[in-house]
């Protein structure tokens, strides 16, 4: 793949992944419907507001450039972060239509991750 379509392909995952991450606001702020998820599968609702921010956290360290130092730790955050949703999910008797998307946001954070570091390579 050429210079071009690594930045292309870094930047659309790591959008999609960011968006993501920034989804964790819904979890600090715990909204009825993923309150009423968690319950679903069992998870305390303490938990909601720490994992909110650990996926805020990710999402602004793997697109700010002043966290360059934190950004592998915060890849594997949110690897660890959506492995341990999708096994949740599966583990509750979840179909793929439900861990399939977190299976999709784990491909996303892997391609951002090696795409980041083909594009140090470029530089």
């Amino acid at each position: 793949m050429n210079s071009k379509g690594i930045k292309i392909t870094y930047w659309l995952s790591t959008g999609f992944v960011a968006f993501v991450g920034f989804s964790g606001i819904l979890n600090v702020l715990q909204i009825e419907s993923l309150v009423k998820v968690n319950r679903e599968l069992g998870l305390p609702q303490y938990l909601m507001p720490f994992l909110g921010v650990i996926k805020i956290l990710g999402a602004i360290t793997i697109v700010l450039p002043l966290l360059k130092r934190f950004h592998e730790a915060a890849y594997a955050g949110l690897i660890f972060y959506f492995t341990g949703a999708t096994y949740v999910l599966i583990a509750n008797g979840k179909g793929i239509e439900k861990y399939g998307v977190t299976l999709i946001i784990i491909i996303a954070t892997v391609v951002s991750y090696l795409t980041s570091l083909k594009r140090k390579q470029t530089i």
